[in-house]
């Protein structure tokens, strides 16, 4: 599980510039991960290509980050959205539509408590408005499941799994 590209300020990082490379150089911490290029280059330089990732944030992703890092896995990739997070942090937002139109698999994420008012997953559902019920949910249970490698026991409703069920009455979504 890595968080990337939560803000710009990372991919500007690497190019020697932003308010991160300012505050490493004003503290003397020097950056020893730079020389890669970028975020997904460092990924993909580091990460052996058979083992599968969970990408949390992804609010300052580019088709270019999203292509390098599909490129190089053979294992499932997962892109963890955590949108009330990145409204508490940034305000920022994940690009949904260039993530769908990338086959992405997507899942979603709280963070954690340090970053969000509460751990709802129904109301991190909320968020997308815009994405079909359907599509946000399969994002919330099976890929979250699969993602985390317990798709045989949770994830779905099916003989033999144990699957947390919660009625949603209607999903008032922002």
């Amino acid at each position: 599980s890595i968080h990337f590209l939560e803000s710009e300020g990372e991919a500007l990082l690497y190019r020697g510039e932003g308010a991160l490379h300012e505050w490493y150089e004003k503290v003397g911490f020097e950056c020893d991960f730079l020389h890669y290029g970028s975020p997904a280059e460092r990924i993909v330089a580091c990460v052996p290509k058979e083992r599968s990732v969970l990408l949390v944030h992804n609010c300052a992703i580019t088709e270019h980050d999203i292509d390098v890092v599909m490129n190089h896995f053979t294992a499932p990739v997962y892109w963890v959205l955590c949108p009330r997070s990145n409204d508490y942090i940034s305000g920022l937002r994940p690009p949904v539509e260039m993530l769908q139109r990338a086959g992405a698999r997507i899942c979603i994420g709280t963070d954690s408590l340090a970053s969000n008012s509460s751990l709802s997953m129904l109301d991190e559902l909320k968020c997308f408005s815009d994405v079909p019920a359907r599509e946000v949910l399969k994002w919330a249970t099976i890929n979250g499941a699969e993602a985390l490698g317990l798709e045989q026991q949770l994830g779905s409703i099916e003989r033999g799994k144990r699957p947390g069920v919660v009625l949603i009455d209607k999903l008032e979504r922002r």
